[in-house]
C-alpha cells in the first residue's frame, strides 16, 4: 500500500472498475450503484447509526462528503440511467463489448439438463474481456494515482463480477488496495480465473456470513466483510400506508373472486441456479401431496415459463414486486449450491409474506424469524411440510418477516460499507 494512504488526506477517492453499473444490468449492479452513491454522501457509520425504519422518510442525508466516487464501465449497454445520473458519480467509459464469439458459442453449447454455460467457452471470454478491461484501465488508474498525491487523497478501489479479475490486476499493478464483492456463483464456477482477484483484496465483501463462509471455504481470503443488499424501500414502494393499501387490496380481491382460501405460493425468478431442477420435481410432488395449494411463477425467461406446464402452476411472466406480494401466502426460494442473499425474500417480508428457504450460504439470515428453513439434504416431503406450515401460520410468520425486512434497509448498509471502508484504510 501506498505510504501516503497513512497520511492526513483530504478524503477518500473510491476507484469502481466493473462490467456494468446501471440497468439493464441485474440486482448485483443496481446494489453496487446504491451503495457507492450513498457513501459518497455525509452519513453515519453502523456503530452510530439509528434504528432505520424501512418506508420511513430519507430526508435531510443529501449532502456531498469529502469521499468521491469514479466509476471505469463498459458503454456497451447503453448510456447512464437515472440509477445513477445524479448520484454524484464521475465516469469513465470504453467500448469494449460485453459479449463476443466465445461467450456466444457458450452460450449456444449449454448443457440441456442444467441450463448452465459451457464452462470452458465461457472460461475463454471471460479471460480475453478481462486483459483487455486491465489495459485500458492501467494508464487511468495512474493518472489517479498523480491526482491523488497532489490533492493528498487515499484511493481505494472496488470490483465485482465478470470483469473482477482485470480489474483487480490493474488495482494490484497500481499498488491501489481494492475491495472485491462476490455476488453470485461467477467466482465459483471458475475459481482459477478469479482467484489471484478475490486472494489479494484488501477486503473481500458478501451479503451475509453464510456466503462469506462459503468464500472462505474455496478461497484464501484475509479479510471479510458482511456488507448487506441496499434496498430503497420507499422509493420503491412508497411509505408504510401505501404498502399495506396494496396488501389489502391484493387480499381483499382474491376474496371476491372466491380465490381467498386457496393457498397461494410464489416462485419468483427461475434459473439453474434458482433451482430450475429442483422445481421441476418438486411442483408435481406438491400437487400429489397437497393439491389444493396454487404455485404462481414470476419472472421471464424460458425456466419461468417451462415450469407453467405443471397442473398446480401458473406462469405469471414479467409482475411488479408489489403485486406479486399482495396476493400470495408464502414465497418460496431455492439456490443450487451458491448461498447469496436473497434479496425477495425481504421484499416478501415487507408485504408481511413469509418465505421459505433453503440452508445454503445467506438465505437463512435473510428469512431470519420469518419464515421456515429446509435442510439443504432435506427431500420433497420435508419441502412441502414447510410450506405448509408456513402457510397454516402465516400471519405469525408475515409479523416476523416484516419486522425483519429492515436488515436490508438501504441506509443501514450504507452506513455498513462506509465502515468497511474506514476499517480497511486503517489497516
Amino acid at each position: 500500500m501506498w505510504l501516503w494512504l497513512t497520511a492526513v488526506h483530504m478524503g477518500v477517492r473510491i476507484l469502481a472498475a466493473l462490467r456494468d453499473l446501471d440497468p439493464p444490468a441485474g440486482g448485483a449492479e443496481m446494489s453496487l450503484a446504491t451503495l457507492l452513491k450513498g457513501v459518497a454522501r455525509k452519513g453515519p457509520f453502523i456503530e452510530n447509526a439509528p434504528n432505520y425504519i424501512p418506508l420511513e422518510d430519507d430526508s435531510g442525508s443529501g449532502e456531498a462528503s469529502d469521499w468521491s466516487v469514479k466509476v471505469f464501465q463498459s458503454s456497451s449497454r447503453g448510456d447512464i440511467t437515472d440509477l445513477t445520473k445524479d448520484g454524484g458519480l464521475e465516469r469513465a467509459v470504453c467500448n469494449h463489448p460485453v459479449e463476443d464469439l466465445w461467450s456466444g458459442l457458450a452460450w449456444r453449447l449449454r448443457s440441456r439438463r442444467t441450463g448452465k454455460q459451457h464452462s470452458g467457452l465461457q472460461r475463454q471470454h471471460l479471460s480475453k474481456s478481462n486483459r483487455v478491461f486491465a489495459k485500458w484501465l492501467a494508464p487511468l488508474l495512474e493518472a489517479e494515482i498523480g491526482a491523488a498525491r497532489s490533492s493528498g487523497d487515499v484511493l481505494l478501489g472496488v470490483t465485482q463480477l465478470h470483469w473482477s479479475a482485470g480489474a483487480a490486476k490493474a488495482f494490484s499493478d497500481a499498488g491501489i488496495p481494492y475491495l472485491a464483492f462476490v455476488r453470485d456463483e461467477l467466482q465459483f464456477n471458475h475459481p482459477r480465473l478469479y482467484r489471484d482477484s478475490l486472494e489479494g483484496a484488501a477486503a473481500v465483501c458478501g451479503a451475509g456470513q453464510g456466503l462469506i463462509k462459503q468464500i472462505r471455504g474455496v478461497f484464501n481470503i484475509e479479510y471479510s466483510a458482511h456488507v448487506p443488499l441496499p434496498v430503497n424501500y420507499a422509493e420503491r414502494f412508497g411509505n408504510a400506508e401505501d404498502v399495506s393499501q396494496k396488501r389489502l387490496v391484493g387480499l381483499t380481491t382474491r376474496v371476491e373472486m372466491n380465490d381467498g382460501g386457496v393457498p397461494r405460493i410464489a416462485v419468483v425468478g427461475v434459473t439453474p441456479e434458482k433451482g430450475y431442477e429442483f422445481y421441476k420435481r418438486l411442483l408435481p410432488h406438491l400437487q400429489e401431496a397437497w393439491p389444493d395449494a396454487r404455485v404462481d411463477v414470476y419472472g421471464g425467461g424460458s425456466y419461468a415459463e417451462a415450469l407453467g406446464e405443471f397442473g398446480n402452476t401458473i406462469w405469471r411472466g414479467h409482475t411488479s414486486v408489489e403485486d406479486v406480494f399482495s396476493n400470495c401466502d408464502v414465497h418460496v426460494l431455492t439456490v443450487a449450491s451458491t448461498g447469496s442473499w436473497g434479496r425477495v425474500i425481504n421484499e416478501a417480508g415487507l408485504f408481511g409474506v413469509p418465505s421459505v428457504t433453503i440452508d445454503i450460504g445467506s438465505q437463512p439470515e435473510a428469512v431470519g424469524n420469518g419464515g421456515i428453513v429446509v435442510a439443504k439434504d432435506g427431500d420433497l416431503d420435508d419441502w412441502v411440510s414447510a410450506i405448509k406450515d408456513t402457510y397454516d401460520n402465516r400471519e405469525e410468520y408475515g409479523v416476523a418477516a416484516k419486522e425483519h425486512a429492515g436488515v436490508v434497509d438501504h441506509r443501514r448498509s450504507i452506513a455498513m460499507f462506509r465502515s468497511t471502508i474506514r476499517d480497511v484504510l486503517q489497516q
